[in-house]
């Protein structure tokens, strides 16, 4: 679980960056995801058997990888470390964004 939260620390920096700089609008969050990974989808082989949800807030990105309807990783892409591992806690927390991008980026 860990090699997969530093792969979606990645994935979420690129989405983040992706939002803020490319010129383009995304009419979806599997566009922007796409785009942020050149669609290269081998960089999203290791999630497929995982919920995987992008959240866009304002001008940042937070996404989340669930196991059916449990929390495993939550990371905004804003931040350098892998910001939330809900597998860890112990505490099974349901498949939803905890994550306020505007209060942990700013």
């Amino acid at each position: 679980m860990a090699d997969l939260a530093s792969q979606l620390k990645d994935i979420a920096s690129a989405v983040d960056g992706t939002l803020k700089f490319s010129e383009t609008p995304y009419s979806s969050s599997d566009e922007l995801l796409k785009a942020a990974v050149n669609n290269d989808l081998s960089k999203l082989a290791p999630f497929n058997e995982y919920t995987f949800i992008v959240d866009v807030q304002d001008d940042y990105a937070v996404l989340l990888l669930c196991d059916a309807d449990t929390a495993l990783i939550e990371d905004a892409g804003c931040t350098a470390q892998s910001d939330i591992q809900h597998w860890k806690s112990g505490v099974v927390q349901q498949c939803k964004i905890t994550i306020n991008a505007q209060q942990l980026c700013n």
